[in-house]
């Protein structure tokens, strides 16, 4: 017999509306499915500081980066994602960004720049409700004092 594969695979969501997981996250042509720690196990330079209490809206903030934003972008270096800038080295974007030029960045990436490049989705109420990018933007300003510039690759 020959060895081979029936892969290519796809996941299909039967009820999308009643999950969590958005049209960016969508898988496509998995090759294997494995089980991996959590984000912040691999990635501790991501966490925000643990003081703060399990309700705060940074650590929601945070909830909201690993649901939309660790896909395409790392931060401080953590992350598996190549797309993207890293988000808070060498500066995190509520560095150099009003936060209403921010909300409307994220929102529509572009309407700040006009660049057909792109690949940043813009990312509407729906998607991201208004709560939930206000808790992002506390998170990333949050983390603009927690900076861990990454080794230098070789």
């Amino acid at each position: 017999g020959q060895a081979g594969t029936a892969g290519p695979f796809y996941l299909v969501w039967l009820r999308p509306e009643k999950g969590a997981i958005t049209p960016e996250q969508w898988p496509y042509q998995i090759v294997r499915i494995e089980a991996v720690a959590s984000l912040a196990k691999r990635f501790p330079m991501i966490v925000p500081a643990v003081k703060l209490p399990a309700g705060h809206p940074i650590r929601a903030g945070f909830a909201a980066f690993q649901k939309h934003c660790i896909v395409c972008h790392t931060l401080n270096g953590g992350g598996d994602a190549t797309l993207g800038p890293d988000l808070n080295v060498p500066y995190n974007p509520t560095e150099y960004l009003r936060p209403d030029a921010l909300r409307r960045l994220i929102r529509d990436p572009q309407a700040l720049h006009r660049w057909p490049a792109a690949k940043m989705p813009a990312f509407d109420s729906r998607t991201l409700p208004d709560r939930e990018l206000a808790e992002l933007l506390a998170y990333l300003r949050h983390m603009a004092d927690r900076k861990v510039v990454p080794p230098v690759a070789k």
